[in-house]
């Protein structure tokens, strides 16, 4: 009676190293698998990325960057921001003074017309070489930033709709809510 536990557990465990033996062999294959179809699918990921120049695969620039040196390169970008901003809306308020005073002085109403037609046409052109111009010189690195800060920020606020026009502000205003966002997370770096 007392060896009948003992060859009661070495069996127990016999058949539970067998079914694990077994177990692992039938799924050892789909377990290996699947993981070579994850860092495939890991290194095309990476790939596609960085062909679009979304994020390099040894990182952004900004990532190797301290808390304090993201925080004072943001700042600057945005102040650097604001002031292009503001040489364009007073260019934009003056051109806009100038066409008003046009058309107060016009003599009759095709003349009128004409002006308001040139006036038209001129903000909108002024309007896409605006576009044209931020898409050139903050775009990419609004982005970067944007994206860097998000990963530092403690606490970044889920709410706030700046984020989704950073990619394409239609007007002034929507460029300078991207300058206050950055801005607002880079002073919550620590």
């Amino acid at each position: 009676m007392s060896g009948a536990p003992a060859t009661f557990l070495i069996g127990w465990v016999l058949v539970a190293s067998l079914a694990y033996t077994a177990s692992r062999w039938k799924h050892g294959a789909t377990i290996d698998t699947l993981r070579e179809r994850l860092a495939k699918a890991e290194g095309e990921r990476d790939a596609y990325k960085e062909r679009l120049d979304l994020v390099p695969a040894y990182g952004s620039l900004y990532s190797r960057l301290s808390h304090v040196e993201l925080q004072k390169e943001t700042l600057k970008f945005a102040s650097g921001l604001r002031v292009w901003l503001d040489v364009h809306q007073s260019k934009s308020f003056e051109r806009q003074r100038q066409q008003r005073f046009a058309m107060m002085n016009a003599t009759d109403e095709v003349q009128r017309h004409q002006l308001w037609e040139a006036e038209t046409e001129d903000s909108m052109r002024s309007s896409m070489v605006f576009s044209n111009e931020y898409d050139v010189k903050f775009k990419g690195k609004s982005l970067a930033l944007r994206d860097e800060l998000m990963t530092r920020v403690s606490h970044p606020d889920p709410s706030n709709h700046a984020r989704c026009i950073y990619g394409h502000p239609t007007n002034l205003i929507g460029m300078g809510m991207v300058a206050d966002d950055l801005e607002r997370m880079a002073r919550l770096l620590k």
